[in-house]
């Protein structure tokens, strides 16, 4: 049976392909089979620091170097960049506290690591010293962000405190010098009716390679219901001539004030005292200003509902 024309050259075109493939990976094969010199860059990636210090900005992040291999190991390398890792506390001097790799250490890391056993050359870098910082520390202060509302008739009879109020920061000296505090994630609290003791954690430090043990703080802050009570008080004078009467009017002041519910009934009169000093008096309207000079701590938003007083002189 006759084999179409049609078919015949279709075979044909189909045997000259595989004969061109087979071309082609054999010349590939003989390409990459031979040995030739080229130019490797790989990564450098620092292990295992020595205790109390930390890497430094000056260090290298790459090296390059030639060798010779065949092209199938060359194409791996392009494919993907090799990384050679350096364990620091290996070539840590403590004597002089630096790091220090010869030209046969690099090349000794980069044969182990890249599976190569022939020769390295033309290193970028013919040895490192590397750039370490010694961790220092110190303390810096804790700044509450708290957002707090009262339950009416309830107030806070001191500033809401952390504890500590100050935490300790090690890292790099060039870093910590740009750190003065450190703030809390906020703390809101509505209707407040009772003392505050919350746990609240710190903002994060502002670079990575800062670190502190300490990450929250205890806010604290006494809280007590208050209540208004009025007192009326005597006036003094104060700095009036020896042989000068003085007529004040009033002769005493009526004050607001609050206080806490368990204090109410023992602050009394006796506790304050206003005062009126004759040297400042006012020449032109001719009245004295009262001043509060003393008060009991636990006396909040004291007002003096009278603000000037008239006065007479007898000589």
């Amino acid at each position: 049976m006759a084999v179409p024309k049609k078919s015949f050259r279709s075979i044909k075109i189909n045997m000259f392909f595989f004969f061109l493939l087979l071309a082609i990976i054999f010349w590939a094969l003989t390409k990459f089979s031979k040995e030739n010199s080229a130019k490797i860059e790989a990564s450098l990636v620092y292990t295992n620091l020595p205790e109390n210090y930390l890497l430094g900005d000056e260090n290298e992040n790459s090296i390059t170097f030639d060798i010779t291999s065949n092209g199938f190991n060359f194409l791996v390398y392009k494919m993907k960049q090799p990384t050679v890792s350096i364990d620091v506390s290996k070539y840590f001097d403590d004597t002089n506290k630096k790091a220090l790799l010869s030209t046969e250490n690099l090349k000794e890391e980069i044969a182990a690591q890249i599976s190569y056993s022939g020769e390295i050359r033309n290193l970028s870098k013919s040895g490192m010293t590397l750039d370490l910082e010694g961790v220092q520390s110190k303390k810096i202060p804790v700044i509450v962000n708290a957002l707090i509302t009262y339950k009416k008739g309830f107030k806070k009879v001191d500033t809401l405190t952390p504890s500590p109020d100050s935490i300790s920061v090690a890292g790099p000296k060039k870093l910590l010098d740009s750190i003065v505090s450190i703030t809390t994630n906020e703390l809101v609290l509505q209707n407040v009716d009772k003392n505050i003791s919350n746990k609240i954690t710190l903002e994060k430090l502002p670079f990575a390679e800062l670190y502190s043990k300490t990450k929250d703080v205890v806010v604290k802050q006494t809280v007590k219901e208050f209540a208004q009570k009025k007192l009326v008080l005597p006036i003094k004078l104060i700095n009036v001539p020896k042989q000068t009467t003085l007529k004040i009017i009033p002769e005493r002041i009526e004050i607001t004030f609050i206080v806490p519910i368990e204090k109410f009934a023992s602050i009394i009169a006796q506790d304050f005292e206003i005062v009126c000093d004759y040297k400042q008096r006012n020449t032109e309207e001719n009245f004295l200003t009262p001043t509060l000079v003393s008060a009991p701590k636990e006396a909040k938003n004291i007002e003096m509902l009278t603000k000037k007083i008239d006065f007479l002189i007898f000589k």
